[in-house]
């Protein structure tokens, strides 16, 4: 049995000793680009596999909507204005608390996404460092397609709480 592996062996590095000879090969058999398809046809596919896991963590947007109604709820029950003082040195801190809560209400909402896009992390690294797609074309889907929801999540914070806090209404100030 020794015999016959060193045998195999050496015919082996016989065999890859030779070069190789690129003209009886067909054309098509050897890789000319570095990523097997087109720009955009990556660019089609990743943006398929983000939206198909968008819609898989689907109770995770939903959640996300329902907790910023809520806060925003609690927010312009805390801070309900009946009437909009102006010049007042006391309910202009009352405007700055209301403000400083919604910016951190907004920002720490965000904070799932960032979980979910570390936790994909390695795998992103063992896809893109096995050259199946470059890394726009992993991050320019999540991009787009977290620009409606970030929106929508805004637009529900600004309607409920905006006028019942007592904001100005004129885009002048």
């Amino acid at each position: 049995m020794g015999l016959l592996f060193q045998y195999s062996i050496l015919s082996l590095c016989d065999e890859l000793g030779i070069p190789y000879n690129r003209n009886k090969v067909h054309p098509a058999a050897l890789a000319t680009k570095k990523y097997g398809i087109s720009k955009v046809d990556l660019f089609k596919a990743c943006l398929t596999r983000e939206w198909l896991l968008m819609k898989r963590n689907s109770c995770v947007y939903i959640f996300k909507t329902t907790q910023i109604t809520i806060m925003s709820i609690i927010a312009f029950t805390v801070f309900l204005r009946t009437e909009m003082k102006f010049g007042q040195l006391m309910d202009g801190s009352k405007f700055y608390g209301a403000l400083l809560f919604s910016l951190i209400n907004v920002m720490f909402n965000g904070m799932t996404e960032l979980h979910l896009t570390c936790m994909r992390l390695p795998v992103f690294f063992k896809q893109r460092d096995s050259l199946f797609f470059p890394a726009w074309a992993f991050a320019l889907p999540i991009w787009l397609l977290r620009i409606p929801l970030s929106l929508m999540e805004s637009w529900i914070w600004i309607i409920l709480t905006y006028y019942t806090i007592g904001f100005d209404p004129a885009a002048s100030r």
